[in-house]
């Protein structure tokens, strides 16, 4: 199958944008900006987008994760919560958010992203406000399960937004720079966590429920200014000449293919035939579990070596900071797997508490690394942009059935070591190798056959070329 990033974009149905035609785009006369120009344009390009987007994901991973940092503020006391409670809670975001991953992306196919993604984080800042005036277990649940809900559509749907902008050969870095910033939500959840718990008691309600008010109301100020700082797509974004949008479309083109015949509902559900979505689906997989065990439970386990509950929402400020430099590319995914699982076996030694404390910054380095490169991956893999849509769907909300997994391993009886749960995590880790190493593999065998037919047909290098898989 050829590899490819970006296609048409979505059809004019309602208030989606017109895509330009592929063919005419190709037979055109090419757009030759010159190398400085062209910096300068994805530079342009960068500015308008990555910023706003990425504050948005800020949010997004902040209002999923706070639920750790509230935990030590008196959610469990005051909420009567016993045994595995606090997991179920933690699971059913999971729940909802796996199940309507793949419907968001298809909407997003039929509205305006300035509109789609601004709306459901609206939806969620709602959801997260009214979490905290909860007063029970089931409302909890089900708080989390509407935050699910609101939040399925964001993560996919802005890697389908980004593709529709970016060739593949720049897709994966700008992946990287919007997902590093969940690494600063964890910064920025410890530091907030540690002043709003100075709010307890204030119009009687505990710090947590305060930690989920201001990070709710927060969320919706955020999202009225995505409604005005996001655009679309190249051919309606005002701050582009006709020959920026032109070259633009040409460098998306020039590396793939559309999506050929057949309907928009045989395109996307084919994604669920091809054998790369399942493969790049638990490489995710292998870093999520990991991933959101530290985000949930890492307040946690500073708590359990000694430490008290300020100071063990200040110490998960640092090790988040460390991971925020990271630049990601395919060969950093293995490294990144092997960074994890040194900094999940030290938790499982009788280190000192200041080596294990070290270890916290390996494994956050680890598992978060890996996430943009994987889920970049996939995107520069798939041909066509309906099927790309639902197969990076299809990606993230399996990766993410991992934090169903994460939230139930740490469990009470097994504090404060945890040793079972950091086991599992690094079997999921082991995991992530044996896939990493099995894609390559066939990604590699699929190019061999490929390049092979074309010089058996004549083909030139050029053409067969963008037909290849991105290794």
């Amino acid at each position: 199958m050829p590899s490819s990033l970006s296609d048409a974009m979505p059809d004019k149905i309602g208030v989606a944008s017109c895509p330009t035609d592929v063919s005419n785009v190709q037979e055109s006369s090419p757009v030759n900006l010159g190398p400085e120009r062209e910096r300068k344009l994805w530079r342009k390009i960068d500015f308008r987008l990555v910023p706003m987007i990425s504050f948005m994901y800020l949010f997004s991973f902040m209002d999923r994760g706070n639920i750790g940092n509230a935990k030590l503020e008196g959610l469990m006391t005051q909420l009567h919560l016993t045994g595995s409670q606090f997991n179920v809670a933690l699971s059913v975001f999971f729940i909802s958010y796996g199940l309507f991953e793949f419907p968001a992306n298809v909407i997003l196919q039929f509205v305006r992203p300035s509109r789609w993604l601004p709306g459901i984080m609206f939806a969620w800042g709602i959801a997260m406000t009214f979490m905290g005036l909860v007063k029970s277990y089931p409302q909890l649940t089900a708080m989390r399960f509407l935050l699910g809900i609101a939040e399925a559509g964001f993560y996919p749907g802005v890697v389908f937004y980004l593709s529709m902008w970016y060739p593949k050969y720049k897709l994966i870095y700008r992946v990287a720079l919007f997902t590093s910033s969940a690494a600063i939500a964890g910064t920025f959840s410890g530091l907030l966590a540690y002043a709003i718990g100075f709010m307890n008691n204030v119009g009687h309600l505990e710090g947590w429920s305060w930690i989920f008010i201001t990070q709710g109301l927060a969320t919706i100020v955020v999202c009225l200014v995505g409604v005005f700082g996001l655009v679309d797509y190249p051919d309606t974004a005002k701050f582009l000449s006709a020959e920026e949008k032109r070259f633009i479309e040409q460098q998306r083109t020039f590396d793939m293919e559309d999506d050929g015949e057949g309907t928009v509902a045989q395109h996307t559900l084919s994604a669920f035939a091809d054998w790369q979505v399942w493969s790049m689906a638990f490489l995710l997989m292998s870093f999520d579990v990991p991933l959101y065990g530290v985000t949930f439970f890492l307040p946690t386990i500073l708590n359990n070596f000694g430490y008290d509950t300020a100071i063990s929402q200040l110490l998960t400020v640092p090790v988040y900071v460390g991971t925020n430099r990271m630049k990601i590319r395919f060969p950093f995914i293995i490294v990144s797997e092997f960074v994890g699982l040194a900094g999940y076996i030290i938790q499982i030694t009788d280190a000192s508490t200041g080596v294990k404390y070290f270890g916290t910054f390996l494994a956050v380095i680890g598992t978060y690394s890996g996430v943009p490169c994987t889920v970049g991956w996939l995107a520069n893999n798939l041909r066509g942009k309906y099927k790309r849509a639902g197969g990076m769907a299809i990606q993230v909300g399996m990766g993410n059935l991992g934090g169903i997994i994460a939230s139930n391993i740490f469990q009470t009886r097994d504090e404060p070591r945890y040793i079972l749960a950091f086991a599992i995590e690094i079997g999921f880790l082991c995991m992530g190798l044996i896939v990493t190493v099995f894609s390559v593999y066939a990604y590699h065998r699929a190019n061999t056959s490929r390049i092979a037919s074309a010089k058996r047909d004549g083909i030139n290098e050029a053409k067969y070329a963008v037909g290849l898989y991105v290794i």
